[in-house]
């Protein structure tokens, strides 16, 4: 409450603490401390405590402001369960005939959204009676989606007769064990490190999903203005009220460290550069997939990130979301909080943190329409339709265009891997199936 009431006073005047707002918040520290950075903005509007967008409400479904592919149907789930399936007996965790061996089926999922994908990836594991040997782990900053991933979970276990009982310890850790499953949930991946990598543990093997997961994470936007790269920062208009981005006085050290333009473009870009320009980038990005890289490197296993984007950087992709409908790119700073903010991934930036890693191979990306008819989808619409209905057979068709098709999801999302060399060949991530069937 005290926090709240300092961040809130704007102009050196008080605002009551009925109307705390995060806009006000951002004000607040902007008169403060001058223009912050846009990565600064972007955690506030997303991530802040009380007032932060995934902290507040339930955002991804057709009630919110979003769909997701999880969201969108079961199929979709139930092919990245399979996925996990045959990558565990690919990489030793199952043996030839998908049964357990020695070692545990570990699963980290980062930003699980509402526990859609992890309930339906159970049932799968289900189906196969592999529920057994488990460990799940999720990494979800919002309490709030801490507790509606608990709730959908738990719900799937119990139709299992699988009751796992709550502990909590000091590593920022929610646990659920049973005999058959430990569910642990963290605040950050730093936990998740600490608590399941440190020194002196015996780790096995972790298979990491990522799926619209670093699309939210925040970027750093630079412009060419005036022959210097510049940064765009958030500051207030002259009526001391709308944010607005402005640049930085020059290359500040953010140009130097983050963006390096000496070494970043070639000495042929470098002609083509013209005032204006502008170039995002997102340095927790590549951060966190040299990290994986090296848990992989480390523990083995491998990483399958979802999302959208392309194999280059981009320059004006950032985006806010609200009831469905894009805002306008003028409203992005204004209504913090209550919209949700990307930006298109750069998976080139991600392959190429992932490789300094010694020992990681990044195959081709596939788009999720290759993926998904890779795994089977189209098998698996044709068991669903057949013995449905006529009104369920039309949505399971709907379902299937929308998540594969060209003009919907099928090529804008695409589907990334990591894993150790020596697990080459992982299927579907392979020469053969490297082909574009839209």
């Amino acid at each position: 409450m005290k926090l709240i009431k300092q961040f809130c006073s704007f102009v050196g005047k008080e605002i009551d603490i009925k109307q705390a707002s995060l806009i006000n918040i951002i004000r607040s520290e902007i008169v403060e401390k001058g223009a912050i950075s846009f990565p600064r903005f972007w955690h506030q509007a997303l991530l802040h405590e009380k007032f932060g967008y995934y902290m507040k409400q339930d955002v991804f479904n057709k009630d919110g402001d979003f769909v997701t592919s999880v969201e969108i149907s079961q199929m979709f789930n139930e092919l990245i369960g399979i996925w996990l399936l045959n990558t565990f007996q690919h990489i030793g965790v199952l043996d030839s005939n998908f049964r357990p061996t020695q070692q545990k089926m570990h699963i980290l999922e980062f930003g699980p959204g509402l526990g859609t994908l992890s309930s339906n990836i159970l049932r799968v594991f289900a189906q196969f009676n592999l529920l057994e040997n488990i460990q799940y782990s999720y990494v979800e900053y919002s309490d709030y989606m801490r507790k509606k991933q608990q709730e959908a979970v738990l719900k799937q276990l119990q139709k299992n007769n699988i009751y796992p009982k709550f502990e909590y310890n000091d590593q920022k850790v929610e646990k659920f064990e049973s005999e058959e499953i430990k569910l642990k949930w963290f605040k950050m991946y730093e936990h998740f490190l600490y608590e399941e990598t440190r020194e002196g543990l015996n780790c096995d093997p972790v298979l990491i999903i990522a799926h619209e997961f670093f699309d939210a994470l925040p970027i750093n936007i630079f412009e060419f203005s005036g022959g210097h790269w510049c940064e765009r920062l958030v500051g207030l208009d002259k009526d001391g009220k709308t944010l607005k981005f402005i640049l930085s006085n020059g290359p500040n050290q953010n140009v130097q460290k983050i963006l390096n333009p000496d070494k970043y473009f070639s000495p042929e870009i470098k002609k083509l550069i013209k005032e204006g320009d502008t170039i995002e980038i997102s340095p927790q990005s590549g951060v966190i997939a040299n990290s994986l890289a090296e848990l992989i490197a480390k523990v083995g296993g491998a990483a399958l990130i979802i999302d959208y984007g392309e194999k280059r950087a981009f320059s004006d992709s950032v985006r806010a979301i609200q009831r469905h409908k894009l805002m306008d790119k003028n409203d992005i700073l204004n209504k913090p909080g209550d919209c949700d903010l990307s930006a298109y991934v750069n998976f080139m930036a991600l392959e190429q943190a992932a490789l300094k890693v010694d020992g990681i191979k990044v195959p081709e990306l596939m788009t999720q329409g290759n993926w998904l008819e890779q795994m089977g989808i189209s098998a698996r619409l044709q068991i669903l339709c057949k013995n449905a209905n006529k009104a369920t057979e039309k949505r399971l068709q709907s379902e299937y265009e929308r998540l594969v098709h060209s003009n919907q999801m099928g090529s804008n999302f695409k589907f990334m891997c990591i894993h150790k060399t020596k697990n080459n060949n992982l299927f579907p991530f392979i020469q053969d199936a490297q082909q574009i069937y839209y």
